[in-house]
């Protein structure tokens, strides 16, 4: 595994997608004037592209600018990661719905990860029935809002397979690049 872990472009367009649900279309245009010059200007002539790559430091001055502009912090950060999920079931990961069971999701949650991002790779551990951990590697660039977002996410993509009473909380961030995730259903 390299020292990248790269991100699709339609999670950039995604994440600003679920702002301006979320928010209102203010609350994106604060975010995009927060953005750093050379990020600002490639998202607005359209050169992040849905299917390239792009590092996940980048992806990150997302929730960094938003926490700039907004001041909303990890709550934020945590409905982002549940309302880019509901939209990229609708697109990108539509696929997903069509796994019967939760227990099928963590078991292909590396394949679902891969149609997110490359250069870093996901396992999961059942430690009983409806009880997991989800382990993250490889997140070079990955930030604390990124990993509230990924809460956010697990949890909501859980309940989209059927799962009631989703819970996810951090089990252990690892070194750096790392991070794992309890995730349990009723």
């Amino acid at each position: 595994m390299n020292e990248t872990c790269e991100v699709k472009g339609v999670a950039f367009h995604t994440f600003l997608q679920a702002l301006t649900e979320l928010r209102g279309s203010g609350a994106a245009e604060l975010t995009r004037a927060a953005l750093p010059d050379d990020l600002r200007e490639r998202l607005r002539l359209g050169a992040v592209s849905s299917v390239g790559y792009y590092p996940l430091a980048e992806y990150a001055e997302l929730h960094a600018a938003a926490n700039r502009a907004l001041h909303r912090g990890s709550t934020l950060a945590r409905e982002i990661g549940a309302k880019a999920t509901e939209i990229d079931t609708r697109g990108l990961l539509r696929f997903v719905l069509g796994l019967t069971s939760t227990e099928l999701l963590m078991r292909h949650a590396a394949r679902v990860w891969s149609s997110f991002a490359r250069g870093s790779r996901v396992s999961t551990e059942q430690l009983e029935p409806r009880r997991y951990v989800v382990r993250f590697e490889g997140l070079h660039g990955v930030t604390e809002l990124v990993r509230v977002e990924l809460e956010g996410a697990i949890e909501r993509l859980v309940e989209l397979t059927g799962a009631r009473h989703p819970q996810v909380r951090r089990h252990e961030n690892g070194a750096g690049s790392a991070v794992a995730f309890w995730v349990s259903w009723g």
